[in-house]
C-alpha cells in the first residue's frame, strides 16, 4: 500500500512532461514550399524561390535576380487512428479485457489543430487546414549580393480528439508549432560557379497539451481489489471496516478509472537560429549544395493545470483522515486530495542541429535528377527536465520512489533518442518551355527508440510520396503545385514501450495502455501552391 501511495503522484508528474517527447517523430520540412515537397525535399543543390532558399540553402538566393515576391499556401488533410488490442495473455492482477473499456477499441480523429501567438490553441472544424508563407528578395542591378526575408513554419502539427475517444489518455488536444516570423538573409555570388549564403531566423515555439489520465498499473489494481473487498461504493462511501485505523472508501480508484485531466501551455517567443549554405555549379549538368542549420537553445515557459476527478480527490482526503493515512502522509508527503493544482512551469529545449547536402544532375536537356542526404542531431535529447515554480504534492512524493529523476520542483525524464540519417530523391521532366512535371520520394526514419514509442504523435518511420507541376506564366512569374502523401504505420506489442503500454511494478513513465497491443496509423495529405513574381 505504501508503494501504491507513492506511485500514483509520480506517474501524474511524469505525464506532465510527456508531450515534448514526441517531437522527434514529427514531420519537419513539410510546409516549406510546394517545389521542395514535390522533389522529396532533395533541393539543396537546386533551391527555387525565396522561402525554400532561406531554409534549405541560402546560397540559392543568388539565382533570384531583381526584386521578387513569393506567396505560398499549403492545405493539409489528416487522419489518425489507433487500435488497442488485448492479447491472449492479457492480465492485470486477475483483471481481464472485459474490465478495461479501452481494450479492443479504436480511436479516430481527422480534426487538425494549431497554436498561434496571442491566439493560443485552435481546432476549427474544417475539412482541411491552410498554412500560408511569404518571402521577398532583392538583388540590386549589377550586385553580387542578394537580400531576402521570409515568414514560414518549419514545423506545425496538432489535432483534437473527442473527450470520449479512448486515445484521449495520450492526447485529447495537442498542438506544436515552430513559426519563423523574421529571417533576414544574404547571399553572395563569388563567381559564375560558386555562391555562399546565410540566413538568421527568429522563431516562435509553442506547445499545448490536454490529456486525460489513468494508471493501469499492478499496484493501482491492488487498490481496486482492496476497495472491492472493503465494500467501497461508486462515487465514494462504503463500510470502511478498519476505520479510523485506515479508510479507503472516500472515492473509487483503479487501473481503468480516470484520475485527472492535465493541461499544459508552454511558449518561447524568441528562439534564434541560423543557416549557412554553399552552392557550386561548375557545369550546366551538375550542381552541388550543402546547408548547416544550427541548433536553437530555448526555454519554454507557461502554465499547467491538473484537474483531479472527484473520486481521486475524495480517496486521498478520506485516506489522510485515518490514523494510518495521517502518519504515512506526513512521512512520505502524499497528496492531500486537492481538487485542482495550477502553477507555472518551464523547460529547457534544444531544437536539434541539422546538416543536409545533395547534388543535381541534368541527365538530358529535359530531365533533371536530385539526391540529398541529411543528418539530424537528436542525440541531444537524452533527457528532458520540467521545472515547476514551486514544490508540489506530486513531486514531493516522487522523490522517495525515484530520487535520481525527481526533486521537490523538477521532473527529469530519460529519452535516449538517436541521431538519424535521411535521404530523398526528386525527378523533373520539362515537357515544354513553360511546363514541368515533378516526382519525389523521401523515407524518414524515426529517432525514437522502440521502447519509447507512443500515440501522442504516432509518426515513426515514414514514407513520403509526392508529385508536382511547375508552370511559367510569363518570363517573370512562376507557379508551383504539389500533391504529397505521407503515411506511418506502427505495431507496438504489449509491454514493449515505457511511455505507452509497459506493464510492470516499476513502469514509472506514464503508461495508460499497459498490457495492450497498439496499432497506429497516421495519414497526411498535402496540396500546395507557390506563386512567385518580379515586381
Amino acid at each position: 500500500m505504501k508503494a501504491l501511495m507513492r506511485l500514483v503522484p509520480l506517474i501524474s508528474a511524469v505525464a506532465l512532461s510527456c508531450p515534448v517527447f514526441v517531437y522527434a517523430q514529427m514531420g519537419t520540412n513539410l510546409t516549406i514550399s510546394s517545389h521542395a515537397r514535390s522533389q522529396g525535399n532533395a533541393v539543396t543543390a537546386n533551391p527555387q524561390g525565396v522561402v525554400e532558399s532561406i531554409h534549405f540553402n541560402p546560397a540559392g538566393l543568388s539565382k533570384l535576380d531583381g526584386r521578387q515576391l513569393e506567396l505560398s499556401i499549403t492545405n493539409v488533410l489528416m487522419r489518425q487512428s489507433n487500435k488497442f488490442i488485448a492479447p491472449d495473455d492479457y492480465d492485470i492482477l486477475g483483471l481481464d479485457e472485459n474490465d478495461d473499456p479501452v481494450a479492443n477499441s479504436k480511436s479516430v480523429t481527422s480534426t487538425l489543430a494549431f497554436y498561434a501567438p496571442s491566439i493560443g490553441y485552435q481546432a476549427p472544424k474544417l475539412p482541411a487546414a491552410a498554412l500560408p508563407s511569404a518571402g521577398i528578395s532583392i538583388q540590386p542591378p549589377g550586385s553580387k549580393f542578394t537580400f531576402a526575408n521570409g515568414v514560414y513554419a518549419p514545423f506545425v502539427f496538432g489535432y483534437k480528439r473527442a473527450g470520449s475517444d479512448p486515445g484521449a489518455y495520450q492526447g485529447e488536444e495537442l498542438a506544436m508549432t515552430r513559426l519563423t516570423y523574421f529571417s533576414p538573409s544574404i547571399a553572395y555570388q563569388y563567381n559564375d560557379e560558386l555562391s555562399f549564403g546565410a540566413s538568421f531566423q527568429t522563431s516562435y515555439q509553442a506547445l499545448h497539451l490536454q490529456m486525460d489520465m489513468r494508471t493501469p498499473n499492478i499496484l493501482v489494481a491492488m487498490a481496486d481489489i482492496l476497495q472491492e473487498a472493503f465494500g467501497c461504493e461508486e462515487g465514494g462511501g462504503g463500510s470502511d471496516p478498519l476505520a479510523p485505523l485506515i479508510t479507503l472508501c472516500g472515492g473509487r480508484v483503479g487501473p481503468f478509472r480516470p484520475a485527472a485531466e492535465i493541461t499544459v501551455d508552454l511558449e518561447e517567443r524568441l528562439s534564434p537560429s541560423y543557416n549557412l549554405g554553399v552552392l557550386w555549379e561548375p557545369t550546366d549538368w551538375f550542381a552541388w549544395g550543402a546547408v548547416f542549420q544550427s541548433e536553437s537553445q530555448m526555454t519554454l515557459s507557461g502554465e499547467f493545470e491538473m484537474d483531479y476527478t472527484d473520486d481521486f480527490a475524495g480517496f486521498w482526503q478520506t485516506f489522510n483522515s485515518s490514523i494510518f493515512g495521517s502518519i504515512t502522509g506526513a512521512i512520505f508527503n502524499l497528496p492531500r486530495g486537492v481538487d485542482k493544482e495550477i502553477g507555472s512551469a518551464r523547460m529547457d529545449l534544444t531544437y536539434p542541429m541539422h546538416i543536409q547536402t545533395g547534388v543535381k544532375l541534368k541527365l538530358t536537356p529535359h530531365h533533371t535528377f536530385t539526391f540529398d542526404v541529411g543528418y539530424a542531431d537528436y542525440d541531444e535529447w537524452d533527457a528532458f527536465v520540467l521545472e515547476f515554480d514551486r514544490s508540489l504534492d506530486i513531486t514531493g512524493a516522487g522523490q522517495i520512489l525515484s530520487p535520481q529523476n525527481v526533486t521537490s520542483n523538477t521532473i527529469t525524464v530519460p529519452l535516449e533518442y538517436q541521431s538519424v540519417w535521411s535521404w530523398g530523391i526528386g525527378f523533373e521532366h520539362q515537357i515544354t518551355s513553360r511546363i514541368r512535371t515533378r516526382l519525389g520520394y523521401e523515407p524518414r526514419k524515426s529517432s525514437i527508440p522502440d521502447d519509447r514509442r507512443n500515440i501522442l504523435a504516432p509518426l515513426g518511420d515514414v514514407h513520403m510520396f509526392s508529385s508536382g507541376l511547375g508552370y511559367s506564366w510569363d518570363k517573370d512569374t512562376e507557379l508551383s503545385f504539389d500533391m504529397t502523401f505521407l503515411q506511418s504505420k506502427e505495431y507496438i506489442p504489449a509491454n514493449t514501450s515505457d511511455g505507452l503500454n509497459e506493464l510492470s511494478v516499476t513502469n514509472l513513465v506514464y503508461n495508460p495502455y499497459a498490457g495492450l497491443d497498439v496499432e497506429t496509423k497516421l495519414t497526411l495529405l498535402f496540396a500546395g501552391m507557390t506563386f512567385r513574381t518580379k515586381f
